[in-house]
């Protein structure tokens, strides 16, 4: 078979599918993977060969004038209001209607040049079978124009687009009734999908299946035919780090991740470093913090027992690790699962709604976004008059509140909220979780629950009948 991927030029998206792709490729099948021009090298780094859209030399359409900005709050939270929601429920939506639909329009635009592209490959190339990651839709369509079969395939999150449609389909007349949009994904898709001739159905939207490497207690509750495979943790070919393997002698080593993706588009760390590493200082283990300059803003001396690298791969480090504080990033947190070491979960209280500081009060200190900018790429300015310009978001990852409820659910490890924990709390939930054998119990039972999960091998088969079925 001929399989296309589409993903979100990014690392958190591309690493998750490497796997299952690798796996498709090692069986005969030919794979390439189409994303944004110039991240075709990323793609090549994972043994992978790829379709670059566009300009290869251009800028992400993210980063180009013109992207598009979040919807404003109230506006997200009328919706929310029309379909009755709950607060859980409403923290859902959120997370789709003002985080994850702005980098959807970015890649189905019919006045830049990459969904076009990736039609026209499709009709050349003629693949049997398209999975589409959710933020690059524009793969659905480019296989309905050819007949393919296709799939989503989730990576980075959940699958906040089904469980949101549902949600508006359920409460259609009141979201019309209100002048509202029910179908605001298939707003900005239509436009492309109606260039090529395509129909916007639930189809187009939500693929005639979606591959789901989530574990059964994180995915959301949603309808469509799902096809479960384990997540394996992967972050690119990196060089042997020998220095890792010589691990601490007589103390536990404690490893302390916060992302890459935020600091790459949001100055600081909402307090949260300096006060993980002040609760750190003096305790009897040694710290490897991946952390960079932004993240270590404010912060004048590192503890001695706190070894600062501003990148090395988790993958190579959790083997001789003993415990994980992080900032609840589905990679970060199988990186630990996979290798049995118990995780703390940094996750706060607040709403993951964004807007002006007046709008959406926040807890501390407060992160500021700016759709078009990314540090070191369209927009060195960390501070100055351009970081008013955006939008307050919370000190938060998106899936921080699943993970750290999973590890507290097992007994795998806790949650941290540094915007209402002291020093001597968060130090004392450290020492507590690394003395208390029952975490390194939670964390085995996570892991066979894991293990348990079809690997991507085991998954061949199937989406090779699915292709079978569903192609034209």
């Amino acid at each position: 078979m001929r399989i296309l991927f589409t993903v979100f030029p990014s690392y958190v998206h591309l690493y998750p599918l490497a796997p299952v792709a690798w796996a498709l490729q090692s069986v005969g099948h030919e794979v390439r993977v189409a994303s944004s021009g110039n991240f075709a090298r990323a793609i090549s780094s994972v043994g992978l060969t790829p379709l670059s859209l566009g300009d290869p030399d251009a800028v992400e359409a993210r980063l180009r004038p013109g992207a598009k900005q979040p919807p404003n709050p109230q506006e997200v939270l009328a919706y929310a209001d029309l379909m009755g929601l709950d607060s859980a429920e409403r923290e859902n939506w959120i997370v789709f209607y003002q985080w994850l639909l702005n980098p959807v329009s970015d890649y189905v635009r019919v006045d830049q040049p990459e969904a076009a592209h990736l039609v026209r490959f499709a009709q050349r190339w003629q693949p049997d079978l398209v999975l589409w990651d959710p933020i690059f839709p524009a793969g659905a369509v480019a296989a309905r124009a050819c007949g393919a079969a296709h799939g989503r395939f989730l990576g980075a999150a959940l699958d906040y687009f089904m469980y949101s449609t549902e949600r508006l389909e359920a409460a259609r007349d009141k979201v019309r009734s209100a002048g509202l949009s029910d179908n605001p994904l298939a707003d900005l898709i239509r436009p492309l999908a109606d260039h090529h001739d395509v129909d916007v159905d639930d189809e187009l939207l939500r693929g005639q299946w979606t591959v789901d490497p989530m574990p059964e207690g994180v995915s959301l509750s949603t309808g469509g035919h799902k096809v479960p495979v384990r997540w394996v943790p992967y972050v690119g070919g990196e060089p042997c780090q020998e220095w890792v393997l010589d691990g601490p002698t007589s103390r536990p080593r404690v490893v302390l991740s916060l992302g890459e993706s935020a600091r790459r588009y949001v100055a600081g760390d909402w307090g949260r470093t300096p006060k993980l590493l002040d609760a750190l200082a003096g305790m009897d283990v040694d710290v490897i913090a991946t952390l960079n300059e932004r993240q270590l803003q404010g912060i004048s001396t590192v503890p001695d027992n706190v070894r600062v690298i501003e990148w090395v791969p988790l993958t190579q480090l959790m083997p001789t690790s003993s415990l994980l504080i992080h900032h609840g990033g589905t990679g970060t947190t199988m990186s630990a699962l996979a290798n049995r070491v118990p995780q703390l979960v940094c996750d706060t209280d607040e709403s993951f709604l964004m807007g002006p500081a007046d709008v959406v009060p926040r807890l501390g200190d407060a992160g500021v976004y700016r759709a078009g900018r990314e540090f070191g790429v369209t927009d060195d300015d960390a501070d100055g008059d351009a970081e008013q310009e955006g939008w307050v978001i919370p000190g938060r990852h998106l899936m921080a509140p699943p993970w750290s409820g999973v590890m507290t659910q097992y007994g795998a490890g806790e949650r941290l909220n540094h915007q209402v924990m002291s020093g001597t709390e968060i130090r004392d939930r450290i020492t507590h979780v690394l003395s208390e054998p029952s975490f390194a119990a939670g964390a085995r039972e996570l892991y066979e629950e894991w293990m348990a999960r079809p690997s991507p091998s085991d998954i061949v088969s199937t989406l090779e009948s699915l292709t079978a079925e569903h192609r034209r």
